[in-house]
């Protein structure tokens, strides 16, 4: 079994590094965006994806072009694939029986984060 994250996770871990950067809160990035802070944290934890339109919020909030979000994004996938970790592109589906992930273990969200910082560092 190989450690990894969901695409959908590094979307929102390259947001959260955003927003740290800029100092924004959760509550007011949701609120720009149009949603609750709840809803906005599964997005930043990679259990929930947003829409475009929400995409383009965000980044327009954050001061970047959504396309900047999704190079990041792209980049880290990159680095981690190339350090040996699975990127998924499909949420994972939790097993019933046995309550795993198929098989894909997410990183934690220092280790995600640190994985962001010094993909984007290069």
């Amino acid at each position: 079994m190989q450690a990894g994250a969901t695409y959908t996770a590094l979307v929102g871990a390259v947001i959260t590094d955003l927003r740290n950067q800029k100092v924004i809160s959760q509550g007011d990035l949701a609120k720009g965006v149009g949603m609750s802070q709840s809803a906005w944290s599964r997005i930043e934890k990679g259990g929930a994806v947003m829409s475009v339109d929400q995409l383009a919020r965000a980044a327009k909030k954050l001061g970047v072009l959504p396309g900047e979000i999704l190079a990041r994004a792209d980049n880290t996938a990159r680095q981690m694939q190339a350090q040996g970790f699975e990127v998924s592109y499909e949420k994972p589906q939790r097993s019933p029986e046995s309550g795993d992930n198929s098989g894909l273990l997410l990183l934690g969200g220092a280790a995600l984060a640190a994985l962001i910082y010094a993909a984007n560092k290069k």
